[in-house]
């Protein structure tokens, strides 16, 4: 059963929509659960990001979401036992590529996003066969903030030498262009299960 969580409208249109005699039904603990650990994800980066900004600037900053994101989200999945990672249609690193399931999603939050639909409850959960094993997959939009603008802004909100650091780092960037209040993408979660 695939479960979509917006406004209980949304919620209840989807969930009938999604239902198949095929899929397994993914219960109350496992939806709190997977969001509980995404919410945390999102905060600890959140964290890291403000404080490098606060404390060496903007251009230091940059170096968290290229090299210590990275880390960091390998360290945290390890940690929780589940696969994570950032997914975007405009992603600036090409590890944070969105797989088919993930594309499926993220169309489903940019139209939310259009309806204005998305909001702070958005997030969708399923359980996928995906070759020998189950996984259940999960994934909370992103949604862009104040801080981000200074790296994922329009060429007026990106400071020249961030920019010039962002091009040497990233030759085929597409992560610009965002107003605060954009969806940026997903956190996207995913954990094998018996």
């Amino acid at each position: 059963m695939k479960y979509f969580i917006s406004a209980a409208v949304i919620f209840l249109a989807l969930f009938n929509f999604g239902c198949s005699e095929n899929k397994t039904d993914v219960s109350e603990e496992q939806v709190i659960g997977m969001r509980t650990t995404a919410m945390e994800f999102m905060k600890n980066l959140k964290g890291v990001l403000i404080t490098q900004i606060q404390t060496s600037g903007v251009l230091q900053a940059v170096s968290v979401c290229s090299d210590t994101a990275q880390v960091l989200t390998n360290d945290f999945g390890v940690q929780k036992g589940v696969f994570i990672k950032r997914v975007s249609f405009k992603n600036r690193n090409a590890n944070n590529s969105p797989d088919d399931f993930e594309k499926k999603v993220l169309n489903k939050f940019e139209l939310l996003n259009q309806n204005k639909e998305l909001n702070e409850t958005t997030e969708y959960v399923e359980i996928v066969q995906e070759g020998e094993f189950r996984y259940l997959r999960y994934l909370k939009p992103i949604v862009l903030q104040a801080e981000c603008i200074n790296c994922h802004g329009s060429e007026a909100d990106i400071m020249p030498e961030v920019k010039q650091l962002i091009a040497q780092e990233y030759t085929d960037d597409k992560a610009v262009g965002y107003r605060i209040g954009d969806l940026r993408g997903a956190v996207s979660l995913k954990k094998v299960i018996e």
